[in-house]
């Protein structure tokens, strides 16, 4: 007996389980594709399960049949094939109820099949809308016929399309009634595409009642829904299905209507949005008739002013009503309405608007300038209309509230105007009025009312587009006084925002008007006649830069002015050093900028030559500062350079050979220009010359901005001068910027033998300096660069952290500098300022932050719990060093093991120990309860005298732990409650108001502790 023949005896009697059937299928698909059988014969097999009298075996037979089908591919059926099976499924469409939806099942799979003849398709539809009642089945029978629905719109339209009306009755009678949020949503998506390609005839109302017979949508999703179907989902498929045609606009505008007219403020917000939806397809014959009765309606909404949502909601329809009778060839009707519209609104609106100090000003206004943004004809009557009110209405009041709304309603005006040009020339409703729009603005900045001129500044921003360029100038004069006269910081920051907005307007106007005088006013200092100080200038002047032009006349000045301070004053170069960091941050952000500040003002070359100078200069008491600010400048610059290589390649070589070698590049024609350059790179460790080591801040500044280091001998040296200076050298600062470089340039060589050599050479110096006993200096100098080596290779995620590690958590227990290694573990997972960050380029690996502390976190801990004295001290400093820079939820799977730890570092002694760990407790009693019960004695006496006599932070956080233990269990709580509330009750009179406020929380939480319907009762 063949296979193919077995096959089909096991047809005879299919099985009861689904797993069985599902073997034969796929015993049976190998045999298709050889053609042994063929699907005629599969289905003349199943013979006695389709013709069964008992119709759960005809319906048994069915579904395997439509598994078969589901699990052969799309390209498998020829089209004779496929003309059998719809003629054998159209008729099983008549069998019994039951059998039905597995005859919907297989339809699915016939209409995916590529060969399926266009009339086979036609007939499966017409015959699933004649025999199938689609209310009548269950959710997920519903949904198969939905889903083939669409599948037969989306992929085989042209199939269909000659069902015409037909179509569209079957898909009225199948969706009405529909209540499934699942089926609706997908039957939304399929009206759009259904009125686009059908012809809806009679069936138009049908279609459009049967949609929004759910609006407005009123759904909350039920807590347990495992598909995720949102309210948003159904209100925005609505949304997309009733503005699907224009056919729909004679039914659908008055509906909108009247949910608008309605109680209800969801109604309300939802038919005014779906209203702007609309108008993107309804055309003006379709608005038109319905302009007044929606106009009153929109007026009502604003002027009640409910909420700022539905206001915006009807302001934005208004403006969509108005476009859409504006778009296209207008009619006369549509003209007519407009005109309408607009008389009607500055009839009801002009009235507030000369009664500024009322409320209805504003929603007035509103309604206007929603008009004015929509269309030009409407912004050309109203402008006109309203422009020259306000103005007169500015010089004849006195009071300051109506001088303030006024002239910001002004500037509003002008700005939406403004974006029509026709508006803007000398006949237009603007241009025409710009005279006089000019001398309300110089009224109100010279006024004696600093609101006025703060209004008058915030609304000149806005207006600054509806001016000539005559006047901008004028205007840029006038700001400019105006800002090195201000008292007020809140009009200084209104001013500088207008030259922001006027420098993308008219870049002349700042860059002929603005910037000479405060460059002037830079140069000669902060006058006693000046309200602004030279800090606020630079400020200034670093904001306004942008662009080659401004950065081409700003950028030289202020680095001579740098230059020129260098000797005179450390605070002052400091300062202007600060404004050009900041110029340049936002000129490497433009090609054109950055071409000019590295290669035509050439950045690195000055940097680094100031740099020299300042270390050379005698005059220069403070050069510490100022190589600072300049390192950090040169971070940029490099960080930019397209081949940073040369440059570093020429540093390494002035760090290790004599003076016969050449140096080309920055570092060549430094050497030329100052020789001394050579002496003090190459002898940056050396003793003998005292200003040498500040060269180390330069290195700095070079090394972090490239992006890689070229792995040559000179790099090692430099590791070695490096490690000589953050050891040997007395002062602290350049012995921490060397540590912090030198492990920065460990964090970035690569892995391989440079990598080796410097970690070997390192460990050995290191380690050696650490083992010595009574020299405690010299083991603290090590500890700073170790730990920066430890770092650098945590952030890596290199392989060798294992030895640095375990070293470091050594020398927890070494009575001379056990302390200073507990305090250094905060340094190893803190984020520093620049170094080992992403913007100088280190080697970062993903969640080392995490990886570290699960391998330091165990040790640490038993460390704690099996040691005395200070090195259980020094084991609870280390952890609640680690602790403040990780996230909770890794803290959380180690909270059982913690809290112990947690409970000790709160009463270590430290304040700041003591401060890190009660925010740590406070996140973590937060997120996870669980573990607390058990201390739960020892968290109240400790937490309870943290309330008082402590910094504010404690304070907060300690009551913020003991409102989170009132979510423990009644049972375990109450013994304490009394104490708590008595503990509590000082703190009510706490010296901050925020304070206060937890405490009031804190205590009511305690005070219904066990309360009958509180939630830990």
């Amino acid at each position: 007996m063949t296979p193919s023949k077995t096959l089909l005896e096991r047809l005879d009697k299919l099985p009861n389980s689904s797993q069985e059937a599902e073997s034969i299928i796929q015993d049976i698909i190998p045999e298709l594709y050889t053609g042994d059988l063929s699907v005629c014969h599969v289905v003349d097999a199943l013979g006695p399960s389709l013709t069964h009298a008992n119709p759960s075996e005809r319906g048994a037979g069915t579904r395997f049949l439509a598994d078969l089908l589901h699990s052969l591919p799309c390209d498998k059926l020829s089209s004779q094939e496929l003309l059998f099976l719809t003629a054998f499924f159209l008729d099983r469409l008549k069998d019994h109820h039951s059998v039905i939806p597995n005859v919907i099942y297989a339809n699915i799979a016939l209409v995916k099949q590529k060969h399926i003849n266009r009339k086979d398709v036609t007939s499966l539809v017409q015959g699933l809308f004649r025999e199938v009642p689609c209310q009548s089945q269950i959710m997920s029978d519903r949904r198969n016929i939905y889903t083939l629905l669409k599948y037969c719109l989306v992929y085989k339209l042209e199939d269909i399309r000659e069902m015409g009306q037909d179509f569209v009755l079957g898909f009225v009678t199948a969706m009405d009634g529909e209540k499934d949020p699942r089926n609706l949503v997908l039957l939304f998506t399929l009206v759009p595409i259904i009125v686009k390609n059908f012809p809806l005839g009679p069936f138009t109302e049908d279609l459009f009642e049967v949609v929004a017979a759910y609006f407005p949508i009123d759904f909350v999703p039920p807590a347990d829904d495992p598909y995720g179907i949102s309210s948003e989902d159904l209100v925005l498929g609505l949304r997309g299905a009733l503005a699907a045609t224009p056919q729909f606009a004679p039914y659908c505008i008055p509906l909108l209507q009247e949910k608008l007219d309605s109680d209800l403020t969801s109604a309300k917000l939802d038919s005014l949005h779906t209203m702007v939806a609309c108008c993107e397809v309804y055309s003006a014959e379709d608005i038109s008739p319905h302009v007044l009765s929606l106009w009153a309606s929109i007026r009502r909404e604003i002027v009640e002013g409910a909420s700022s949502e539905m206001e915006a909601a009807a302001l934005s329809t208004l403006s969509a009503i108005v476009m859409t009778l504006q778009r296209g060839i207008l009619s006369q009707a549509a003209h007519d309405a407009t005109n309408t519209l607009t008389k009607s609104a500055l009839m009801e609106c002009m009235g507030h608007l000369t009664a500024p100090e009322q409320r209805l000003m504003f929603p007035s206004a509103h309604i206007l300038l929603a008009l004015v943004v929509a269309a030009q004809v409407p912004a050309q009557t109203i402008c006109e209309t309203v422009v020259p009110v306000l103005t007169e209405q500015f010089g004849t009041r006195t009071e300051a509230i109506a001088k303030k709304n006024t002239i910001i309603i002004l500037g509003k005006f002008l700005n939406s105007g403004s974006k029509f040009p026709d508006l803007k020339t000398e006949t237009g409703s603007i241009g025409k009025h710009e005279a006089a729009c000019c001398g309300v603005f110089s009224l109100g900045l010279t006024s004696d009312i600093p609101s006025v001129q703060e209004a008058t500044v915030l609304a000149l921003t806005a207006a600054l587009p509806a001016f000539h360029s005559s006047y901008l100038s004028s205007v840029a004069q006038s700001l400019t006084k105006l800002l090195l006269t201000a008292k007020n910081d809140s009009l200084r920051d209104g001013i500088i925002q207008c030259f922001v907005a006027l420098g993308k307007i008219q870049p002349l106007a700042v860059s002929d008007h603005i910037l000479p005088k405060l460059l002037i006013e830079m140069e000669q200092g902060h006058s006693v006649n000046s309200g602004v100080s030279n800090s606020r200038i630079l400020e200034t002047l670093a904001i306004l830069t942008a662009g080659r032009l401004l950065t081409s006349r700003v950028l030289p000045v202020v680095w001579r002015r740098a230059e020129d301070f260098s000797s005179l004053s450390s605070e002052q170069c400091c300062q202007h050093l600060s404004c050009v960091r900041k110029i340049l941050r936002n000129a490497v952000t433009d090609s054109e900028c950055k071409s000019y500040v590295l290669e035509e003002w050439s950045g690195v070359m000055k940097v680094v030559c100031l740099s020299v100078s300042t270390i050379l200069s005698p005059h220069v008491t403070k050069p510490v500062p100022i190589l600072q600010c300049l390192s950090s400048i040169c971070r940029i610059l490099v960080a930019n350079l397209s081949e940073p290589q040369p440059l570093v390649q020429s540093l390494l070589t002035l760090v290790t050979v004599d003076e016969a070698e050449r140096v080309e590049g920055v570092f060549g024609d430094l050497v030329v220009t100052l020789p001394e350059t050579r002496n003090l790179i190459s002898s940056i460790a050396d003793e003998s010359h005292p200003q040498a080591p500040l060269m180390s801040y330069m290195i700095e500044g070079v090394v972090l901005g490239a992006r890689q280091l070229p792995e040559t001998d000179g790099l090692q040296h430099l590791l070695r001068k490096l490690r000589r200076l953050s050891l040997c050298h007395v002062d602290l600062e350049i012995r921490e910027t060397s540590a912090i470089l030198h492990g920065a340039i460990i964090n970035k060589i690569p892995t391989g033998p440079s990598l080796t050599q410097a970690l070997s050479e390192s460990r050995e110096e290191l380690f050696k300096l650490l083992n010595l006993t009574n020299q405690v200096e010299k083991q603290k100098a090590a500890l700073l660069t170790l730990t920066w080596v430890c770092k650098a290779l945590v952030v890596r995620g290199a392989q060798d952290q294992d030895v640095w590690t375990t070293k470091m958590q050594n020398l927890l227990s070494d009575s001379g500098i056990g302390l200073d290694a507990a305090h250094s573990f905060e340094v190893i997972l803190r984020e520093h300022q620049y170094a080992l960050r992403p913007e100088t380029f280190a080697n970062i690996r993903l969640l080392y932050k995490q990886r570290y502390f699960e391998i330091m976190v165990g040790p640490l801990v038993d460390m704690f719990h099996s040691s005395e004295g200070n090195t259980k001290h020094n084991a609870l400093l280390a952890l609640s060093s680690l602790m403040p820079s990780l996230p909770h939820l890794v803290l959380n799977n180690h909270i059982k093991k913690l809290l112990p730890v947690l409970l000790q570092g709160i009463t270590s002694g430290e304040s700041a120990v003591t401060e890190s760990t009660v925010c740590t407790l406070s996140s973590l009693l937060q997120h996870s309860l669980t573990h607390a019960a058990p201390h739960t004695n020892m968290l109240v006496s400790t937490l309870v005298p943290l309330t008082v006599n402590h910094p504010m932070m404690v304070r907060m956080k300690a009551l913020e732990c003991l409102q989170a233990l009132t979510a423990l269990p009644t049972m375990t709580i109450l013994p304490y409650r009394e104490d708590v509330i008595r503990g509590l009750k000082c703190v009510l009179n706490d010296k901050k108001r925020v304070v206060r406020q937890v405490a009031t929380n804190a205590r009511c939480s305690w005070i219904l502790v066990g309360a009958p319907g509180s939630e830990s009762a």
